[in-house]
């Protein structure tokens, strides 16, 4: 457990550093113009082995390399030069070539988290305007919309989906709840009021020893995606449902139901491998938090439907508008937006698709060794299907985190959702004088 925690404190640190970001320079070599869109001279399709010269990709995300490995296969002739940067540098690095159009990459990695701040701005490409929209046209509705500038153009596409879902232990799963049945435990945490009820029976027949989930938290990162954005037309608009969300996180603490072991906290990980607690919301990439060393958890995890499907970060992709490259560019961006490089990546990484088409071929078949021979792309598929669409737009999620904190802070000191909501005010307020919080 000890290479667990050293796993978690170093993920979790760089999770939190990857919201300040930076990036420095890469050479950017420039060749095939954008002017004939992906075609030879007689207006034919080109093939892959047509295309040729060098792109630069900037991210902060390893797994690019072996994305750009396999679009050099398909495409012999061109070279994909990808610079990795720490998450803690890679916004103001990006920001700073942007700025001085210094060695500026054809494409560059936006993650969910801060995006926002970038996809309606003149440096990124109008990606519709290359056909784009044709290939988002089967994506999970969610991940489409994030990509999606204010005016309705596809800005930046991502090549997975991260939805998440209850995933529990099927043995204190049996001795506490009575079954392991992934549809009968769906149904019994298929409302937060029966999270609260069936916890309250958990934590009593354990003697206080088992908790049914981890952390109040958990109600909050399954609902932060559902409600309406906060900014509207320039007046803090707070849809009624966060009080239902409130009244929820409350209800779980107050009667004993969560372990009190915040998500990716060190406890948490222990919990996860160890036990103490019975089930976790967790996004599908999770996984490498969990110790498998050898086959040591196969098919030791369940996965449940939560009450409402939710996602957790994610990572798109943008084209530099004053790339020269913008052709084979957006070749990049088709590749990643196929049927055969999601599949690809389903099958070799665990990362779930963002084509529903690659959900609706594999939700039958597809496993997981964690979870043994459950079908777990049927759960996920129903979840992230029911994902309300929304925009990313520029402090809505920053925005959402600030009234958690608030939420946080009157539960644990047994205020009221009026106290909550009234430092919730203060906080907007002084971090987005321009948002009407009257």
């Amino acid at each position: 457990m000890k290479r667990f925690k050293l796993l978690n404190l170093v993920f979790v640190l760089g999770l939190v550093l990857g919201l300040l970001a930076a990036c420095s320079g890469a050479d950017e070599t420039k060749t095939n113009s954008s002017s004939d869109n992906g075609a030879t001279a007689n207006g034919e399709p080109k093939n892959p082995e047509d295309f040729e010269g060098e792109l630069t990709i900037w991210t902060f995300f390893g797994q690019v390399e072996q994305m750009a490995e396999k679009f050099e296969e398909k495409y012999p002739n061109v070279k994909v030069k990808v610079s990795v940067f720490p998450g803690d540098q890679y916004q103001t690095k990006l920001m700073n070539a942007i700025n001085t159009k210094t060695d500026v990459p054809d494409i560059f990695d936006l993650e969910r988290g801060y995006m926002g701040k970038f996809i309606n701005q003149p440096f990124v490409a109008n990606l519709s305007e290359m056909g784009a929209d044709d290939l988002v046209k089967d994506y999970i509705p969610y991940v489409k919309e994030l990509g999606v500038a204010e005016d309705g153009s596809v800005r930046a596409i991502s090549d997975h989906s991260s939805p998440g879902a209850f995933w529990y232990h099927r043995d204190l799963a049996k001795e506490y709840l009575g079954t392991d049945d992934p549809a009968k435990v769906s149904e019994m945490v298929s409302s937060w009021d029966k999270v609260v009820e069936l916890g309250k029976k958990v934590e009593k027949e354990s003697n206080g020893e088992v908790h049914l989930v981890s952390h109040f938290s958990d109600v909050y990162n399954v609902e932060k995606s559902n409600p309406e954005m906060w900014d509207k037309d320039g007046k803090l608009n707070v849809d009624p449902a966060w009080e239902e969300i409130f009244n929820s996180m409350k209800s779980i603490r107050e009667e004993g139901v969560d372990a009190k072991l915040g998500f990716f906290s060190g406890g948490w990980g222990d919990a996860l491998n160890e036990g103490g607690v019975i089930m976790f919301a967790n996004p599908a990439w999770a996984s490498f938090m969990v110790d498998n060393e050898g086959g040591a958890a196969k098919g030791k995890y369940g996965l449940a439907q939560t009450p409402s499907g939710y996602y957790e970060g994610g990572t798109y992709r943008s084209i530099y508008e004053g790339s020269e490259n913008k052709e084979l560019a957006y070749e990049f961006i088709k590749f990643i937006a196929s049927e055969e490089w999601q599949q690809y990546n389903l099958e070799e990484t665990g990362n779930m698709p963002a084509l529903a088409a690659v959900y609706e071929k594999n939700q039958g078949a597809f496993t997981s060794e964690i979870f043994g021979d459950q079908k777990i792309l049927e759960a996920y598929y129903e979840l992230v299907k029911s994902i309300p669409p929304h925009k990313a737009t520029g402090d809505n999620q920053a925005i959402s985190q600030l009234w958690y904190e608030a939420a946080a802070e009157a539960i644990d000191s047994g205020e009221s959702y009026k106290d909550a909501l009234k430092d919730f005010k203060a906080s907007v307020k002084n971090g987005y004088p321009e948002i009407d919080t009257k």
